[in-house]
Formats: structure tokens, sequence, C-alpha cells
């Protein structure tokens, strides 16, 4: 994996100028298209005004655009519900250190 800081190119098409420039640094140690990386990966939140924006692949490389079937939007209440295990698995408390304030804050309370 390549330790980034700046700002990606946006591979979904989604607009790049509504990525916030605080990304939070995550290990990780995952299997891809056959090859073992290790490393830290820069994720980051953005902003739409769409609830749910288009997503187009002209930005995925080609072996994305092999791996790549499908995708879907979904809250992030729902993602223990997802039939494969998302990545990374600290993903919640990757966007608890995104956006502290975001509706996962509650999640651990009773």
């Amino acid at each position: 994996m390549v330790e980034t800081t700046h700002r990606p190119a946006e591979e979904t098409g989604l607009d790049p100028a509504a990525v916030l420039d605080q990304p939070v640094p995550v290990d990780r140690d995952v299997q891809w298209n056959g090859k073992r990386y290790i490393g830290t990966e820069h994720f980051f939140v953005a902003r739409f005004a769409d609830e749910q924006p288009s997503l187009v692949r002209t930005g995925l490389l080609p072996d994305e655009q092999v791996n790549l079937d499908t995708y879907v939007w979904i809250e992030w209440s729902d993602l223990s519900s997802l039939a494969d295990p998302v990545e990374p698995p600290q993903l919640l408390a990757v966007l608890g250190a995104l956006l502290p304030d975001g509706p996962w804050r509650d999640r651990d309370r009773s």
C-alpha cells in the first residue's frame, strides 16, 4: 500500500472537492487481487448535497473494473447486515474518528 497525505483523486466519479482534508490513517494487512498488502491506508469522509449521489466506474483501474461487481448505499447502522465482511473491520471506529459527532456516536450506549 502507498501512504498518501494529499487529497486523492476520487475513483468513484464523485466530486473530489467534497472530500474533507482530514484523513484518518488505518494500519492494514489485507489480501487484494491475489497479493498481500501491509501498510497505512488513509480514509476520508466526503459531504455531498445528494443523499445517494450516482457513481461512475470510469476512474477505476483495470483490475478494479474486473473485481468490483456492484455497490450499494446503506445506512451505517446496517453495516453488520451485509453478507460479506466490511473493510476495514474497525470501520465504525474509523467513522467515529472522521466524524465524532456523526450518528454513530451513541452506538455503544443503551
